[in-house]
């Protein structure tokens, strides 16, 4: 069978939901064509959907030791490793891609992520404030630099980050949530109530 009939089925397979079919087929249509980058990508990313994230793992590696300037394969291995809690790895993937790119914003974006979660919240602002400067509506980087912020105690510029991202998109529940805890945090309980009951009875966008 030719490399593209298989590549054919393969994707059909995977998108059906076929992840063991479409990997079986991903296999044969590497062994034909070994160094074929999409090939490693595509299988990364379905032991990824499938939880398996060691192979993903491997399957990304593969394919950038062919290339190891694939910013796409390289955000997402910097992701995979993220979701394992190696933050301290995905941190060495995201620096790769954006020394490569620095306005690569899939790996600056979760290189803020990463650095939230890994309680380092200064430097997440200084990758949320990059981020924004080229893309200012992102709102869920704008929440998390309201997360950072709060954890700094720069509540005031936290409020006004979750207050923007509202702004934005009025009924979204995380920004209530988190909104409601910096207003906790400055002892503003009556206002963080009100923004609790707009998560359990959200107001109508135009009413």
């Amino acid at each position: 069978m030719e490399e593209s009939d298989l590549l054919e089925k393969a994707l059909r397979a995977k998108n059906m939901g076929r992840y063991d079919e479409a990997l079986s087929e991903y296999s044969m249509a590497l062994a034909k064509n070994p160094r074929d980058i999409a090939i490693m990508e595509s299988m990364g990313d379905i032991y990824y959907d499938m939880g398996r994230h060691d192979e993903a793992l491997t399957a990304y590696g593969n394919a950038l030791s062919i290339d190891p300037r694939n910013l796409l394969v390289l955000f997402k291995k910097g992701y995979t490793l993220r979701k394992i809690h190696r933050c301290e790895d995905a941190l060495k993937c995201y620096d790769l891609a954006l020394s490569i790119d620095p306005d690569f914003q899939y790996a600056l974006n979760d290189r803020g992520f990463c650095l939230n979660e890994m309680g380092k919240f200064a430097e997440a602002v200084k990758c949320f404030d990059r981020s924004l400067s080229l893309s200012p509506r992102n709102i869920r980087v704008i929440a998390s630099k309201g997360i950072a912020l709060r954890e700094l105690d720069r509540l005031s510029e936290s409020l006004a980050c979750f207050n923007r991202a509202l702004e934005l998109n009025a009924v979204n529940s995380f920004v209530w949530y988190h909104k409601s805890l910096t207003l906790r945090k400055m002892g503003r309980d009556k206002e963080a109530d009100e923004c609790v009951a707009r998560i359990n009875f959200p107001v109508p966008r135009f009413s």
